[in-house]
């Protein structure tokens, strides 16, 4: 089963964006390489690494704008039910949670996450199995 939350599917794609990228990288610049040798996994582990700049690319400049800071809100019940002009009848009301220390409003910051990994931290992983792909790929010859 694959566990995720937000953006962490993004993870996934890239990984398949990764192996397509290795496969697309050897048809067009090695056509004559089997796909069954060891020599594939020279480019598969090329792909890998491009595919783990892209997450990476994509988790420092664009993810922090997707998981920015939003305000705290709890809904608190009015002590009468208020009907509005348009005849809709409200029974609680969104109230700003507050730090009672600090008297400053209080923001939560969603995360996302894959295998409850931050997606920061996957394209590490990623470039990593993308550097095992290559050493195994120049010394399995």
């Amino acid at each position: 089963m694959i566990i995720w939350s937000r953006w962490g599917i993004i993870v996934f794609v890239f990984v398949g964006l990764s192996v397509g990228m290795g496969f697309a990288l050897q048809a067009a610049l090695a056509p004559t390489v089997d796909s069954s040798s060891s020599a594939m996994s020279l480019w598969i582990g090329t792909g890998f690494l491009l595919g783990a700049a892209g997450l990476w690319a994509f988790a420092k400049y664009l993810l922090p704008r997707l998981d920015k800071p939003s305000a705290a809100f709890v809904y608190q019940p009015l002590p009468e039910p208020v009907v509005d002009e348009n005849g809709v009848r409200t029974t609680h009301r969104a109230v700003a949670v507050v730090n009672q220390e600090t008297g400053q409003q209080i923001f939560t910051r969603p995360s996302s996450t894959f295998f409850f990994v931050p997606v920061r931290f996957w394209p590490y992983v990623i470039g990593a199995i993308g550097v095992l792909n290559v050493v195994i790929g120049l010394t399995a010859n």
